[in-house]
């Protein structure tokens, strides 16, 4: 099964950048993984609700019919490292051709990609920048594949 992550703004910050080509590069010995950024709007520049409306439209036009979506939002059910791999699992299960994570940008995502979504997950109930939510989200993937193939990575 493949994986995407479309991801609102780029991974700017150096030592974030480097973890995440690091995770990729892991993940991709098991999965073929693909990121694609979205432009974030400027904050400053328009209401909250126009700016995710906007961001909203160019998610939109990125995804499949065919991938089972998923909206990383703090609202969303928590799960442990086990039941994501499971989660993982039963994708695979399902003979899902691709998965696709979507992690909006400071002010979340719009309302219409999360009634997109075929689930909403959540890392934390805590806020995260997306950067770092991005990292996490990598890392929990790779630990899952590692999961999956009862490999020593997770402990």
């Amino acid at each position: 099964m493949k994986i995407r992550l479309i991801l609102v703004g780029e991974i700017e910050n150096k030592p974030l950048r480097a973890l995440t080509e690091l995770y990729c590069e892991r993940i991709n010995h098991y999965s073929a993984l693909r990121i694609d950024t979205i432009k974030p709007e400027r904050i400053k520049s328009m209401p909250g609700a126009e700016l995710l409306k906007r961001e909203g439209e160019k998610i939109l036009a990125k995804l499949l019919a065919s991938d089972y979506n998923v909206v990383w939002d703090k609202g969303g059910k928590q799960l442990t490292s086990q039941e994501f791999a499971d989660f993982f699992n039963q994708l695979a299960g399902q003979s899902r051709k691709q998965v696709t994570f979507i992690i909006g940008g400071p002010l979340g995502i719009a309302e219409e990609i999360q009634k997109r979504a075929d689930a909403r997950l959540s890392l934390s109930k805590m806020t995260f920048p997306h950067e770092l939510a991005a990292v996490m989200l990598l890392e929990q993937i790779y630990r899952a594949q590692t999961i999956l193939r009862g490999e020593h990575y997770h402990k």
